[in-house]
């Protein structure tokens, strides 16, 4: 299992310029890639990275996907309108997105996709898309099994504390006999309690990817937006036994140089934990098999 990075930045896209540099931790909104077995592509949520994702793939002639939607706030939905496979013949696109408490009847992503392309927001609306689409919900607790031939990812939700709701995903899969798995945790605000259901959700995984977009100074006027900092995260790292932290979802203002300096920081306060941690950057590519 081979986890890519499109997308590392929350809120907005944040192009590189001379005053704030991203070129090393990425400009582009949410969105990663999961390649596994065979020649098998999960792509979890569709952020503005999608669109240079979208690119490459259709390159590569790739005419099936499977997205995993985590919620339907705008920077993880953004890049789906510029995705190029979706206006061709030929491709086939399964998604798989939450039933959040309390939302309204019909599939919350199928509804957000549509209206994003509807005018007056967007000129090709989603029926002009020329893919063939096929859409399933998800509960908190819920499997989800996915399968290709011999291969195959288990997949299981718990609800995170968000604003309109959002879920983290386990994914389970197995190479050379022995299982590897991954949690991602973007749009997630810990709570003061542990074990809650991410703690309970990523014990023991291989891989811990969560929302630290704040510093603690910073948190501190925004508590219930929604987001964490690099210390929350490995609280519940450490709560979860995880085995290693990447945190991502970074915020629009901080720059390469903000980053960085906040990763040597919080690596030197992380060394008693036990647990290696880091920052995810965009193009970054995480093999979760084990050697053969």
């Amino acid at each position: 299992m081979k986890i890519h990075f499109w997308g590392t930045r929350g809120s907005i896209p944040s192009p590189s310029t001379a005053a704030t540099p991203t070129h090393e931790f990425g400009g582009d909104t949410t969105c990663l890639s999961l390649a596994w077995g065979k020649d098998n592509l999960l792509v979890i949520d569709a952020g503005s990275g999608l669109r240079q994702a979208g690119l490459n793939w259709a390159r590569e002639g790739r005419t099936s996907f499977t997205f995993l939607f985590t919620h339907s706030h705008w920077d993880h939905l953004q890049g789906f309108p510029f995705f190029t496979p979706a206006f061709q013949d030929g491709v086939t696109i399964t998604i798989y997105s939450p039933r959040l408490p309390g939302a309204h009847a019909g599939n919350l992503i199928e509804r957000s996709l549509h209206a994003q392309q509807s005018e007056p927001f967007f000129p090709a609306g989603f029926p002009q898309l020329r893919a063939r689409f096929t859409f399933h919900e998800i509960q908190p607790d819920q499997d989800c099994k996915l399968t290709s031939g011999p291969d195959s990812l288990q997949i299981r939700a718990a609800s995170l504390p968000h604003p309109g709701g959002c879920l983290a995903y386990r994914i389970e899969g197995a190479t050379v006999g022995k299982a590897r798995s991954f949690v991602f945790a973007t749009d997630h605000e810990p709570p003061a309690s542990s074990p809650n259901p991410l703690t309970r959700l990523a014990q023991d995984t291989d891989l811990l990817i969560s929302d630290g977009q704040y510093t603690a100074a910073e948190y501190k006027s925004r508590v219930g937006w929604g987001h964490g900092t690099p210390e929350l995260c490995l609280r519940e790292a450490v709560a979860a036994r995880a085995r290693r932290l990447l945190i991502t979802h970074f915020d629009p203002t901080h720059s390469d140089t903000t980053l960085a300096g906040l990763e040597t920081e919080f690596q030197k306060s992380a060394q008693s934990s036990g647990i290696p941690v880091g920052f995810a950057r965009q193009g970054q590519t995480i093999d979760l098999d084990p050697p053969r």
